[in-house]
């Protein structure tokens, strides 16, 4: 069994150093490692600008996929909260 497998079946947060698989909604979404977000997304997050900041993290392809899916602020906000239970950050 993955580190990442093991984290899903457990429920507990992927080790430091991999990448984070959330599913949400039916689809599974990979983000990079924390310490491999660009750079461009922690200075669009500082900025308040989220959207833009997830947009960067997910890439491009991924971003479309789960634009697709979210229509509302409400939607954002349950997929980041989805993404910080991965990460064990915040109340999930």
């Amino acid at each position: 069994m993955t580190t990442r497998q093991r984290a899903e079946a457990t429920g507990k947060p992927a080790s430091p150093g991999s990448e984070l698989a959330v599913a949400w909604r039916g689809k599974r979404f990979t983000l990079p490692a924390p310490e491999k977000f660009p750079l461009e997304a922690l200075e669009a997050e500082e900025e308040g600008k989220h959207l833009t900041a997830l947009k960067l993290i997910l890439g491009a392809e991924q971003y479309k996929e789960w634009r697709g899916l979210a229509a509302t602020a409400a939607d954002a906000e349950e997929f980041s909260a989805a993404v910080m239970k991965e990460l064990g950050r915040g109340n999930p």
